[in-house]
């Protein structure tokens, strides 16, 4: 499926129990394809449960259209293809894995 990636880098997003924020983005080739997929820290800092921090990676998909025009706040706009299959998935976790030191590596 193709979607719409807004690229929200350096953005902080509040949630009622803490925030996030991604601080890195990558296109990397992946099997004759590209692979955008951004990495940032999560915090749950204001729940009732405790607190907790993370490392993290969210692919967004293959690479269709790069940056190619803005939104009504100012992102950049790319067009992906999401990526469904488990063992694709998968390998892709373990690459990621291995460049970049996060514990959880999340699809779209």
């Amino acid at each position: 499926m193709i979607k719409e990636y807004a690229h929200q880098l350096n953005i902080e997003v509040k949630s009622i129990s803490g925030e996030y924020m991604l601080d890195k983005e990558e296109v990397v080739e992946y099997k004759g394809k590209k692979l955008l997929y951004g990495v940032g820290n999560a915090m749950v800092d204001s729940s009732c449960c405790g607190i907790y921090g993370c490392r993290y990676a969210l692919v967004a998909g293959y690479v269709k259209s790069l940056k190619t025009r803005k939104n009504e706040h100012n992102m950049w706009i790319s067009e992906v293809e999401t990526i469904t299959d488990k063992k694709t998935r998968n390998d892709i976790k373990q690459l990621i894995e291995k460049n970049d030191c996060v514990s959880q590596v999340n699809f779209w």
